[in-house]
Order: structure tokens, then C-alpha cells, then sequence
């Protein structure tokens, strides 16, 4: 697959990504694994690619080499939430992951506290139980209980904006606050969020990088790095042939990237869906954040 940008002449990228990302706390198997790191990317020019990674060091150091020789904009694509529900105070974007990369500490064989995390931002948060939930019964923590308290806080949802309207569609999402189960994404945002601040804060880089929406005013200013949120699981992926799901998944969604890109649509995908109230926007822009594509019916189609 090759990119085709002469149609869309007011934003294109010459390096897109996707990530699955994982919090694991151990390296993965030397075989090829699920629930460990998996990236699907182009370059402009070259056929799509698709890569397991035991570590969220070894793919980090990928997606910046992979940054480094690009010369245009490049997209990368993250299948973790990147802002957390309005009025928790815990923000979106790069004020998000300053905040989290404070205490966290991950090392090169992915070893992290992100339990110690979730129970440090619970006390700041509320002297409620919650909201962060889901650790093993081992660790004891004070404000950080192996199951889902009751959700009494005032001043903030549970859920998301957008996590609230793919409910609605019957879409099973997880929120931020689960750090443990099948499919939770809590220890996936706090771990990657971490991560991007460091990718983000690096001195010498060539290019900005932008959090996608806050820093980037949705569509109007998609020049140079931009870091997203995606749900690869929303793509149709049965054509896709590898045998690992998350394989498949990061492949379907940079098919469905690459055909917007094609098409000149790409921007679209960014923009704030028309159905949101301004006061939603805002608070969608300013802290929630987004995930790409999401309109008003589900997933934007080719």
C-alpha cells in the first residue's frame, strides 16, 4: 500500500502508526504474543508494515526512529485513552501526562508502579473510594482496592463524552478508571500517557508533537507530530490473515487511515463530531479528548 497525497492538499501524513499498546510489567515471550506491544506503519512511498515488540521500550524506541527519519508529518495512533472525564481535574493530553509521569517510574524490562500510581491520584482526587480500581490483592494499597467501588463522586462521570456515546450505540468500551480485567485500558492510559510525556519533552526534536485535540484545535493544525487516540477494535479486521487479534486489529486501522488518506479525507477524521453542544466540545477539546473517527453514527467509513 503506498500513500497517494495530491489529493489532499491541505494536511497529509508520510508517516502513520498505529500502537497496541500494553502495560504489562514483564517482558513478553521471544514468540510472537498477544497483549504485548504491536505497531502497524507506513512511510510515504512503502508498503505497510506490521511488528510485535516484547517492550514498551523496544516499540518507543521504534516509533522514534521511525519519527526521526521522516521528513513530513507524521501520525501516531494509540489504542489508550489520552484525557480522563471532565472535572476529575486529572485533565487531558500533555497536562495529563506531566501530571502521571511525576510518579511513575517504568524501567527497560517494563517493570512499573502504576498500582502506587492509581492509589496516590485516588487520595488526591476524592476522600471517596474510587475512582481508580482494580489491582492485585496483593499489594494492600490504602486508596486502591482489587474491586469496583460504588461511583458516588460528585463534580465528574465516570465516564467519558465519548465513552458515553458509544454506550449509547451498544459499543462494550472500558473507562479509564479500571486498571485490571479483560479489555480495561486504566493501566494502558496511565503507563502510556507517562511515556508520551517523555517522547513529547525530548530537547532536540525536529518537529512538534501535538496531543490530538487539545493542542491541535481539533482539525485546524495537524502539522508535525501529532500523537492521537484510536480503537482499532471498531475497524472490520476478519480479512486480516496474521493470527494474533491485536496483529490484525493495528492492520485493519492503518488500512482505514491510509484509505482516508487516499481519498483526501484524512482531516475529517479529526475534526469535532457536529453533534456535540459547545460546552461538550470544550470539555471534549480542554480535557476528555476524543478517539479518531468517531461521529455521530459510530466509526467515519470510507
Amino acid at each position: 500500500m503506498k500513500f497517494c497525497t495530491a489529493r489532499n492538499k491541505s494536511i497529509s501524513f508520510d508517516l502513520i502508526v498505529v500502537i497496541d499498546w500494553s502495560a504489562s510489567s514483564t517482558p513478553g515471550p521471544l514468540k510472537e504474543s498477544a497483549d504485548r506491544c504491536w505497531i502497524a506503519w507506513s512511510e510515504k512511498g512503502n508498503s505497510a508494515k506490521v511488528q510485535y515488540f516484547r517492550t514498551r521500550f523496544t516499540c518507543m524506541q521504534h516509533l522514534k526512529h521511525l519519527v526521526s527519519r521522516t521528513n513530513g508529518n507524521c501520525l501516531l495512533a494509540f489504542d489508550f485513552p489520552f484525557g480522563y472525564p471532565a472535572g476529575s481535574n486529572l485533565g487531558g493530553g500533555r497536562k495529563a501526562a506531566r501530571r502521571i509521569s511525576e510518579y511513575m517510574t517504568c524501567d527497560e524490562r517494563d517493570g512499573n508502579n502504576r498500582f502506587e500510581v492509581a492509589n496516590l491520584l485516588n487520595q488526591q482526587i476524592s476522600a471517596l473510594p474510587g475512582p481508580f480500581w482494580g489491582c492485585p490483592r496483593s499489594k494492600n494499597l490504602s486508596h486502591l482496592g482489587p474491586k469496583k467501588p460504588p461511583f458516588h463522586h460528585s463534580g465528574f462521570n465516570e465516564w467519558r463524552i465519548v465513552e458515553r456515546h458509544l454506550r449509547l450505540k451498544k459499543q462494550r468500551i472500558m473507562n479509564v478508571w479500571q486498571l485490571l480485567g479483560q479489555a480495561s485500558v486504566g493501566s494502558q492510559t496511565l503507563t502510556g500517557l507517562s511515556e508520551l510525556n517523555s517522547f513529547a519533552s525530548e530537547p532536540g526534536a525536529k518537529k512538534p508533537v501535538k496531543f490530538w485535540p487539545f493542542e491541535t484545535t481539533w482539525e485546524k493544525d495537524l502539522k508535525g507530530v501529532i500523537l492521537a487516540e484510536c480503537w482499532p477494535s471498531m475497524n472490520d479486521f476478519a480479512s486480516e490473515t496474521h493470527p494474533i487479534k491485536d496483529a490484525r486489529q493495528v492492520s485493519a486501522t492503518l488500512k482505514w487511515l491510509q484509505k482516508h488518506q487516499d481519498k483526501g479525507t484524512i482531516p475529517s477524521l479529526f475534526k469535532a463530531p457536529d453533534f456535540l453542544t459547545q460546552t461538550e466540545m470544550e470539555k471534549c477539546g480542554k480535557e476528555e479528548g476524543w478517539i479518531l473517527g468517531i461521529d455521530e453514527k459510530g466509526i467515519k467509513g470510507i
